[in-house]
């Protein structure tokens, strides 16, 4: 993706995008052929254009820039319930999709809140979106490689 494209993204959403997903979009790889993209865990990385993915309700151009509301280590008693107590609440803003894990379940980039740069997963039900133990998007990355080449089948 080019720098330009990457700029007019963030100014549309009114993001910045981490240091190393941008770097990664912009020198490695943004997407790729495919329903769900290109290389990487699961059934590929998604394009930065199918961004909201995770959303239940419907997409705007501010939801990249509120909050995320899950924190890494917190317990909640009803995940929905607590991220999106009104009518109109989204529970996934402040995130973008990176890739899909089948079912329901998608793997996340935080973009805005106090986990920013973060990768969770989500997971229907009451506990709510897991943090990867990464701390950010490239570490989350190079172990999927790392997993891929020690021949494993599974990556979590």
């Amino acid at each position: 993706m080019s720098e330009d494209a990457v700029v007019v993204f963030e100014r549309r959403h009114r993001v910045k995008l981490p240091a190393d997903y941008r770097g990664f979009i912009t020198t490695v790889g943004h997407g790729g052929p495919g329903r769900f993209g290109g290389a990487g865990p699961f059934y590929g990385l998604f394009s930065i254009d199918d961004w909201e993915w995770a959303l239940l309700g419907d997409p705007d151009v501010t939801m990249l820039a509120k909050p995320f509301p899950a924190e890494p280590d917190r317990v909640y008693d009803d995940w929905l319930a607590e991220a999106a107590p009104g009518e109109d609440d989204e529970p996934y803003r402040g995130t973008l999709a990176l890739s899909h894990q089948g079912c329901e379940d998608l793997s996340l980039l935080v973009l805005t809140g106090p986990a920013r740069g973060r990768v969770v997963e989500t997971c229907p039900g009451k506990q709510g979106p897991r943090f990867t133990k990464d701390p950010d998007f490239l570490s989350w990355y190079e172990r999927w490689l790392d997993a891929v080449l020690a021949g494993e089948r599974h990556f979590r």
